[in-house]
């Protein structure tokens, strides 16, 4: 939501000084833009259905296998939390974005920097799409499940007995 405030307020400030094409930056007009944007915010929010739903068959696969105590590390992965926050925060944008632009004779107004950054995360969510097929194969391995158990594990000693030295080190058997 900053970022789209950040960008669309940059886009006028330069409207108002008078820059208002640059050739770096998205050349179409208001009817285009509206296109783009609305496409990417369509696909964002499709990609993050579809994502949510792989996540969701992972984690039934999962219990299935390994018991539901181990759903617990999958709804704390922070990827799948990172996957899911850019999918719907690149939708969010746009759709602000989308209701900046006017096309009304006299006061045509396209965020060209903008636009132009939705572009840039349309490619980001494409570059999360797939890590996130890439990492969500990998959690599923049952040798990384039972190292995240043995992180868990390890974590929950360290919290019970916080005093106790590591292992047995000095002591006599």
């Amino acid at each position: 939501v900053a970022l789209a405030a950040a960008s669309v307020l940059v886009d006028r400030r330069l409207q108002e000084v008078g820059i208002e094409e640059l050739q770096w930056l998205y050349p179409g007009g208001p009817e285009e833009a509206r296109a783009f944007l609305s496409t990417i915010a369509g696909s964002m929010i499709t990609v993050a259905g579809v994502t949510f739903s792989i996540t969701m068959v992972t984690l039934s696969l999962a219990t299935s296998q390994f018991g539901s105590r181990l759903l617990r590390n999958f709804m704390r992965d922070t990827a799948n939390q990172v996957v899911l926050g850019t999918f719907i925060a690149t939708f969010v944008y746009s759709v602000l974005v989308l209701q900046t632009i006017s096309g009304v004779e006299g006061r045509i107004f396209v965020p060209q920097i903008s636009v132009t950054i939705g572009l840039l995360l349309a490619v980001l969510g494409l570059a999360v799409l797939i890590y996130f097929i890439h990492h969500i194969s990998a959690s599923i391995q049952a040798e990384n499940v039972i190292a995240a158990v043995g992180r868990d594990l390890d974590q929950a000693i360290d919290r019970l007995f916080p005093d106790q030295e590591e292992g047995m080190g000095g002591a006599q058997v």
